[in-house]
């Protein structure tokens, strides 16, 4: 066994008595850091990764506030825009007289409106075949592409026109399905007779 066991000279012997006290002191302080690091700023640590983490949750649901105000103050204005359901007729009394204006003539107008949920908008369209000369037509479907209001064409599909020939221009006939909506009427008044 005496293999493992070195001995010292006594000048290193004396002088290693001298530095175990420094070298126990060193020990505790070490101990006494760890130990105020894990007692008092590992808490402080979890505290503030906590906190970090409920700001960004905060602000994330603030952005996503924002973005949700944004869009109904949006919604409102698209809503306003839209024509009430019982101007409808009067949008189809309005593409008869476009389409007159274009000396374009508009055979057979049919309409169709769809069930909506209750405070969604109605889905209306309107089915007809203008006839007339190229031209004209394409001024007429440019116009109604372009009037501002919520129509969109849907369908659109063209042939020529038989029978009647012009020494002119030949006429043209379209089918065409235009697709608006429409806001609802509004419930009607409780105790209204």
């Amino acid at each position: 066994m005496k293999l493992f066991r070195q001995t010292l000279p006594p000048l290193a012997m004396r002088t290693g008595r001298a530095l175990q006290p420094l070298g126990l002191a060193t020990v505790v302080a070490l101990s006494v850091a760890v130990g105020v690091n894990m007692l008092l700023l590992a808490p402080e640590q979890e505290r503030l990764t906590t906190a970090k983490e409920r700001h960004e949750a905060a602000r994330q649901a603030q952005i996503r506030q924002r973005a949700a105000k944004k869009t109904l103050v949006e919604l409102a204005e698209i809503w306003k825009t839209l024509p009430p359901r019982k101007e409808f007729a009067t949008l189809a009394a309005a593409i008869s007289e476009l389409a007159r204006a274009d000396r374009v003539s508009i055979q057979g107008m049919t309409y169709s409106l769809q069930k909506a949920e209750e405070g969604m908008p109605i889905k209306a369209s309107l089915t007809f075949r203008p006839q007339g000369e190229y031209a004209a037509i394409r001024r007429f479907i440019h116009r109604l592409e372009t009037s501002g209001s919520y129509l969109y064409i849907e369908s659109l599909d063209a042939s020529r026109a038989t029978g009647s020939r012009q020494a002119s221009a030949p006429l043209v006939v379209f089918n065409v399905r235009l697709v608006t909506f429409l806001r609802p009427d509004p419930p009607p008044a409780q105790g209204a007779t």
